[in-house]
């Protein structure tokens, strides 16, 4: 371990999957945890009752004692919010603020991978993690993809972790060092948080920044956000795109790499399940990733031709009377929805909505013919896509994704795809997207 926390005070900000999985860790290493929520008892009840099980000290309805008693540390669980008094409080007393990610980080000496971007970001992680498992590799997933890295700390440094990482998760990390870091894509995402595309590259950058040169940067070769600070990062850089003027690129026909002297053919297009140009771009990012850890071609390819698609990423759920529906609620911005439209050659039933960011809805009128043939607005954007998209066009509108599921089978014939890719937030009828995914397919089954 290179941080020792034995006899440390640490306050831990926030009781979801990452606070608790932070609060687990201090007390494994020897530290004194207080995990602090404001949310009040009985809705963390069962939080509670699971940590102090285990000896952690809690504190719900307010963070009363997390700005009354001296503390060696405090972590945060990425997305929390706090007030000014609070942060000025610790900034007096000069008492460091991670996130859960940076505590992980600290701890674990061995050797990982850190992959971020707007999107592709779980698919990329699972797919790097089965090529690393062809290969005889040690290697588990973590992060922002399920299980908190904290909690699956301490481990055998034998151990390859490949962990998802979120903007969310890099607000407050100052000094992280993937061996391999991924940069997938930039574009608007989370700017109601993080107010503007700058800020938001920023804070991705941040993945990077602290690397040297012995470390391996895979990088989006036509990503214009990418590229813009690209030379300023001290890692050996891989590239990939479409481009054979990149390391890692696809064709109309296969997937290829510049891994020697000679160019190689990865994979066909042909022997890959997962749908999609994007996907494509994950594969490559994936293969030059394991390749830095000794998966050798034959074990990448396995990988690739036995992918299964990520749930809730344009997953196909079933066909019904000649219908096929797929479920893509994981898009909760325009680049995915429009990505996965991309998919599809005609007569899309797309279903749109929830709750909007800040993005316009403008463009997806170019949209209407090929490939979408009718598109069922929901949800609190619909005044939005009332005020952004022409009234000409063949748009319905209703309360919610029940209703839209309902439409949209009285709407389908034979031969139509029914696609759920709301671009949109899930926060005005769902906990979060994956709930929002499972009520669609729910639906389609009944």
């Amino acid at each position: 371990m290179s941080l020792d926390l034995t006899g440390k005070r640490v306050a831990v900000i926030g009781m979801a999957r990452s606070g608790i999985g932070a609060a687990r860790l201090v007390h494994r290493l020897g530290g004194r945890a207080l995990v602090s929520d404001i949310k009040p008892f009985e809705a963390l009840r069962s939080a509670i009752e699971e940590l102090q099980s285990e000896g952690v000290e809690v504190e719900a309805g307010g963070h009363h004692r997390v700005a009354a008693e001296p503390f060696d540390l405090v972590v945060l669980s990425p997305g929390v919010v706090l007030s000014a008094s609070l942060h000025e409080i610790w900034r007096c007393k000069a008492v460091p603020v991670w996130s859960e990610l940076q505590l992980a980080a600290e701890v674990w000496d061995g050797q990982w991978i850190g992959v971020t971007g707007s999107n592709g970001k779980t698919t990329t992680v699972h797919l790097i993690a089965a090529m690393l498992k062809q290969a005889g590799r040690d290697a588990m997933t973590a992060g922002n993809i399920g299980q908190a890295w904290s909690d699956l700390l301490p481990a055998n440094k034998d151990r390859v972790f490949v962990v998802e990482v979120s903007s969310f998760q890099l607000e407050r990390c100052h000094r992280l060092k993937p061996r391999v870091a991924v940069l997938l894509n930039l574009f608007e995402n989370h700017l109601d948080r993080h107010g503007d595309m700058a800020t938001y590259a920023d804070l991705k950058s941040r993945l990077l920044l602290h690397q040297d040169t012995d470390s391996v940067a895979i990088l989006n070769g036509e990503d214009e956000w990418i590229r813009s600070f690209e030379s300023s990062l001290p890692a050996r850089k891989i590239r990939f795109g479409t481009s054979d003027a990149l390391d890692f690129w696809t064709t109309s026909l296969q997937l290829m790499c510049r891994c020697s002297a000679q160019d190689e053919v990865i994979l066909k297009r042909e022997e890959f399940p997962l749908v999609g140009r994007h996907n494509e771009l994950n594969a490559l990012a994936a293969a030059a990733a394991a390749r830095q850890f000794g998966a050798d071609m034959p074990a990448i390819r396995q990988a690739l031709r036995t992918a299964q698609p990520v749930e809730h990423r344009i997953e196909f759920v079933g066909e019904l009377s000649g219908v096929a529906f797929y479920n893509d609620s994981k898009s909760t911005n325009m680049v995915a929805t429009h990505t996965a439209l991309d998919s599809f050659r005609r007569d899309v039933i797309l279903l749109f909505g929830g709750r909007p960011k800040k993005e316009s809805f403008a463009p997806l009128a170019e949209r209407f013919g090929r490939p979408i043939k009718v598109l069922i607005a929901f949800g609190e954007a619909l005044e939005k896509i009332r005020m952004e998209l022409p009234s000409r066009l063949p748009i319905e509108f209703v309360p919610n994704l029940t209703s839209a599921v309902s439409r949209a089978r009285e709407l389908a014939h034979e031969g139509d795809t029914v696609l759920l890719s709301p671009g949109c937030t899930s926060f005005d009828e769902f906990r979060n997207f994956e709930e929002r995914g499972k009520v669609f397919k729910s639906l389609v089954q009944q």
